[in-house]
């Protein structure tokens, strides 16, 4: 067989970088490998070389079958059907799987709507119309009909404000007419946000869904993103119910402050000698970089008008106390490419995660010709009642039932398929128990759909396959090679002397010797630097430095060790 290798090596090495083969060049075993396969775990491994010698070549393949060899030997000695590596492999595919399990391109679409809508802040407010999420139909319909009346009033002539001092179960309307200020992406959930950005200036919505209820949103202004600020700042703070002279007596300290700084006294130490807020005085009144709609509307006005580094806003008071504001540092909206890898983040751990599941779900229905049956969703819940959502529910009565609920590329999931699976799944819980039984339906959509994709993967991916493979490999060699040798070698030490002992001149250098070669650039250089060499082997404290120092004053040499 290695006659034949070494045959095939000579061709390998003139067609690695040629068109596709499925030539199997190699057995061992049942297992066939192709040139392709080969090519593949070669080039891995390899990336880097810019050229391949034939000897290289026919040293790696000799290596490549020893593998080959060893894994088919612990295929042989059943390692593959140990609970542990099965275990193992099954935590390994799992890791591997999740890429192939998700809609990369709507993952793509979210991450470049995050960053289109990073250049513009919103300014919004809004009136709530409170409902649970997961609240019965009749409730639901009743927040949504209340949404649209008063909707139908401010269209009629009725003032937002006024509207949402009136009607808004956001108890702060009472103070704030309903505004939330301008707001930037991912800080609102994205039904919310998707509205806001999508509705013109003074425009107002119909009622959106969140799970905090029905909004109706008035978007008041948009304007280019401002980025984030560096300040520090100077307070004393004043209660929120303070009498009128408490508050002089705060505008009287920082106006002296103000007077102070014109004086050119330095901002920092005038921040740790008076500021009243403590967390930030010991740092000079330094705050950590913000953005929009992180501090109160007077303070992120006042930091965000500073246009130069070092200059200071006019004494001003919010509801903390009296500030002055000083700019530090100032930066624009980051590229794409800073950013990117960070909105992936925030896309999978924002209210979008719901939607990228979705969108999976969908494209595999799509993909795999999904069929539901309706009505045979109607005989199930004929016999659900309240003791789904204690968590309770038996199944005697549904037992009998063994129709079709929906088909996946031909395969039938049943309506005995269902309850099993209600079974496995009820909890308590505070949704009604219709709401409760549609919810636990669709997950079992998900399921199935994400559990029939998640089969198909080494079929549909053959990167995947071979990716599975070579960790499948790589753990039975593990596996083998700690059994056989290592393990062997630790608790027979006597053995393993013996072995050496037997084995000495397998382990032993060939001839050497230890040298110094002086690298010259003519015989002229070469005859100076000898009796330099001479020399200092008569002055032993002379160095290979004082050498080369001694010969380089015209011409150069070089030493290797």
């Amino acid at each position: 067989m290695k006659k034949n290798v070494l045959v095939f090596c000579i061709g390998l090495f003139c067609s690695l970088s040629f068109a596709q083969n499925n030539e199997v060049i190699l057995s061992v075993g049942d297992d066939k490998i192709t040139l392709d396969e080969f090519k593949a775990i070669f080039l891995k491994n390899n990336n880097n070389d810019s050229t391949i010698s034939k000897e290289y070549l026919d040293d790696y393949m000799q290596l490549f079958i020893n593998f080959r060899l060893k894994v088919k030997e612990a295929k042989e000695l059943k390692y593959d059907t140990i609970t542990e590596f099965v275990n193992e492999l099954a935590m390994y595919r799992t890791q591997l799987a999740k890429p192939y399990l998700s809609d990369n391109q709507f993952d793509e679409k979210l991450i470049e709507e995050a960053y289109e809508r990073m250049q513009t802040d919103v300014n919004a407010s809004h009136i709530l119309f409170a409902v649970a999420e997961k609240a019965t139909p009749a409730d639901t319909l009743k927040a949504y009909k209340k949404a649209m009346d008063v909707r139908n009033k401010i269209l009629k002539g009725m003032d937002f404000t006024q509207a949402a001092k009136q009607y808004s179960d956001d108890k702060s309307a009472l103070t704030n007419e309903g505004s939330l200020g301008y707001f930037t992406v991912f800080m609102m959930v994205y039904s919310f946000e998707n509205v806001a950005y999508n509705t013109e200036v003074g425009k107002i919505s119909k009622p959106v869904r969140t799970k905090y209820g029905y909004h109706l949103i008035k978007v008041n202004d948009k304007r280019k993103a401002i980025g984030e600020v560096k300040v520090a700042h100077i307070m004393f703070k004043i209660a929120k119910d303070a009498s009128e002279e408490a508050i002089s007596i705060g505008k009287t300290k920082i106006d002296e402050i103000a007077t102070k700084l014109k004086n050119g006294e330095d901002f920092s130490d005038l921040a740790k000698q008076f500021s009243e807020d403590k967390a930030t005085a010991v740092k000079g009144g330094n705050i950590p970089w913000f953005g929009v709609g992180k501090m109160v509307k007077e303070f992120e006005n006042a930091a965000f008008s500073l246009q130069s580094i070092d200059e200071r806003s006019a004494p001003f008071k919010t509801d903390f106390g009296w500030h002055i504001v000083k700019l530090l540092e100032k930066k624009p909206i980051p590229s794409f490419d800073k950013v990117k890898d960070e909105l992936k983040k925030k896309v999978h751990q924002d209210s979008r995660n719901a939607l990228r599941d979705k969108a999976l779900i969908s494209k595999i229905k799509k993909e795999y010709n999904f069929k539901a049956y309706t009505s045979r969703l109607n005989e199930i819940s004929k016999y659900i009642d309240e003791s789904l959502s204690e968590g309770k529910w038996a199944s005697e009565k549904a037992n009998s039932l063994r129709r079709n609920l929906f088909v996946l590329d031909g395969k039938f999931y049943t309506q005995a398929d269902f309850v099993a699976f209600i079974l496995s799944k009820q909890m308590q819980v505070k949704d009604n128990y219709q709401t409760y039984f549609n919810d636990l339906y669709q997950a079992f959509i998900s399921e199935s759909c994400l559990s029939y994709e998640n089969s198909r993967l080494e079929e549909k991916y053959p990167e995947f396959k071979a990716l599975l493979q070579e960790y499948t490999d790589g753990i039975l060699l593990f596996d083998l090679m700690d059994d056989k040798v290592w393990t062997k070698a630790i608790k027979d030490s006597l053995g393993l002397q013996t072995f050496f002992d037997n084995n000495k001149e397998n382990y032993m250098w060939s001839e050497r010797v230890e040298a110094k070669i002086y690298s010259c650039i003519d015989e002229e250089v070469a005859k100076k630097t000898l009796r330099q060499i001479k020399k200092r082997h008569r002055m032993t404290y002379l160095t290979d430095e004082d050498v080369l120092k001694k010969v380089n004053y015209s011409s150069p040499s070089f030493v290797n060790h």
